[in-house]
């Protein structure tokens, strides 16, 4: 099925490459006159990869794709084939029979076509060009070149692109499982796949079978599930179009996510990328006012999450839906994660990226699958994996509270905490958890509450210190805070008592009283994963309450001032 649809997305496009070719690094061309005479070697310019320059071009690719075996390229081709020139770690006896396997292709082609730019290049062979150009102190061990005869690539010529065409269609023959139709197979899918993550800088193969074992029926490599050449090229190189493109894709840690639909209406990776605050409110409005897309055709809309096994792609995540359906699903998505910023205002929307991360040390410790889980529920509204409560509350503990450390400063993880929001939502939506609430029924929630405004009667009273009692104690309080807060509580009387003798309670004595009043008669002696993240939700949204009423006060006092 996921052939099938890049298939048809690849009929659609008019700028992939001809059939039996594919895009190269080419770093230098060799410049001939059309009697075959020796004109010039002119480094090609562009792009840079690594410390070579060059350009990419579109040029014919051998067939089957060569690993191990010899097999040549027509006309454009690396320094072992086109010159027989050996490189340090080549053997000789190989390298005369890759260039001795390039010259006969060349030959055969010029006999075929009759092109008189291959009969030019056919002659420079055979007048000892390439051995000439051996030690040219100009040529180097990892160029890869092109001919030009007379200002003109013999490789974009209609006569030898069809003759590269026939020639690849020599091969196996039976029925394409993605067309239906009898024609030629490939036993190697033609076009690698360029751009996943971790793949090998050659091409990554999306259909690869090497071993005995993932063989049947007798056949071997891509012949064990049939795909015409047709399709084949067209998967590819629809495939790695949209890799290609910022628009059609986005890379999440190790994973890459593309997505194409069947008409071209407006449809951005920002909203899950790096979403927008007044883009969002549009995508939460939109469902209210009755603005739809004008698509309603059903499956028109395919995304596909990818990583890479060294040379072979997995396949993480495929779905087919409508546009409109996605652009529902992920106003529901962005409405679900709205949270109160650790300031007390309205919090920003988030992106994929960010909450991601926000479970780990940092992105490479962050494996395929989280990122993946967060865009089909963002896409598909499947429910979120409970598995992501435990990283976030492991997380948390391993930071000594909610938060995380981004450029050396510790700070409240308001990503974290909205996938907690999420998470712990997701079978209570009746209850209300964007911002602090004060009549939450759950009293771990409140035990949260408690640890804030006991830091802050600790600073209150301290001042500045090396280690809160957040620090010292918020994974023993999280798990188990019935033989922490009682005791903790009880220290916190002494600092009450400072602040009353230096009249600086400001109310902190009438906010522990109300928090304990919610919690009731006893602590709970041990939480549970879900009421462990109550537990940090409780601290964050009561940090973030204080400070907003912080600020508010700071700002009264100013305009107070200026009267």
């Amino acid at each position: 099925m996921i052939l099938t649809r890049l298939v048809e997305f690849a009929e659609g496009i008019d700028e992939l490459p001809p059939s039996g070719y594919q895009p190269r690094f080419i770093t230098k061309a060799i410049r001939l006159r059309g009697n075959g005479e020796f004109m010039n070697v002119q480094p090609v310019s562009g792009e840079t990869r690594g410390k070579r320059s060059g350009q990419t071009i579109i040029v014919p690719q051998e067939s089957p794709r060569r690993a191990s075996g010899i097999v040549p390229r027509l006309i454009a081709d690396n320094v072992n084939y086109a010159l027989g020139k050996a490189r340090e770690k080549d053997n000789p006896d190989d390298v005369a029979k890759r260039h001795q396997v390039y010259c006969g292709l060349i030959a055969e082609c010029a006999k075929a076509t009759g092109e008189a730019r291959v009969l030019a290049i056919e002659k420079w062979i055979n007048d000892g060009g390439p051995t000439k150009l051996q030690d040219d102190p100009s040529i180097e061990e990892d160029d890869d070149f092109i001919f030009e005869v007379d200002g003109v690539l013999p490789t974009d010529l209609p006569s030898i692109r069809e003759f590269w065409i026939s020639r690849a269609k020599a091969g196996a023959e039976g029925i394409c499982l993605v067309t239906g139709k009898f024609g030629p197979l490939v036993d190697r899918m033609p076009a690698p796949i360029k751009g996943v993550p971790e793949g090998q800088m050659s091409g990554t193969a999306l259909i690869s079978i090497n071993n005995p074992s993932g063989e049947s029926y007798g056949l071997s490599a891509a012949l064990n599930s049939p795909i015409s050449l047709y399709a084949a090229e067209n998967a590819g190189n629809a495939l790695n179009y949209l890799l290609a493109s910022s628009v059609h894709s986005i890379r999440v840690g190790r994973a890459v996510y593309v997505f194409w639909t069947k008409n071209p209406e407006g449809f951005s990776w920002e909203f899950l990328n790096d979403p927008k605050s007044e883009d969002v409110q549009r995508l939460l409005e939109s469902p209210a006012i009755g603005k739809v897309s004008a698509i309603a055709d059903a499956k028109d809309f395919f995304i596909l999450a990818m990583t890479a096994n060294v040379s072979r792609i997995v396949i993480r995540d495929y779905h087919e839906t409508t546009l409109d359906a996605v652009k529902a699903n992920l106003g529901k998505w962005f409405g679900r994660l709205e949270l109160v910023g650790p300031d007390g205002q309205k919090g920003n929307p988030l992106g994929l990226f960010r909450l991601a991360v926000s479970l780990f040390r940092e992105a490479k410790d962050m494996p395929a699958h989280v990122p993946t889980a967060l865009l089909a529920s963002a896409i598909s509204g499947r429910p979120l994996p409970d598995y992501l409560l435990g990283l976030a509350v492991k997380r948390n503990l391993a930071m000594q509270g909610p938060y995380t450390e981004y450029r050396g400063r510790r700070r409240l993880s308001y990503e974290r905490l909205a996938l907690i929001k999420v998470l712990l939502s997701q079978h209570k939506e009746d209850i209300e958890l964007k911002e602090l609430n004060e009549s939450h029924p759950d009293s771990a929630y409140h035990c949260g509450r408690l640890m804030a405004i006991l830091e802050r009667i600790q600073r209150a009273a301290l001042g500045d210190i090396n280690a809160t009692v957040v620090d010292r104690f918020y994974g023993a309080a999280c798990a188990s805070p019935g033989t922490i807060l009682g005791n903790l509580v009880n220290d916190a009387q002494s600092h009450l008592g400072k602040l009353r003798k230096e009249r600086k309670d400001y109310h902190h004595q009438l906010r522990l009283e109300q928090v304990l009043s919610a919690i009731g008669d006893h602590f709970p002696k041990t939480l549970n994963l879900p009421r462990q993240g109550l537990f940090a939700l409780g601290y964050y949204q009561q940090k973030a309450a204080d400070r907003a009423a912080a600020a508010k006060h700071k700002e009264l006092q100013v305009e107070g001032e200026k009267e």
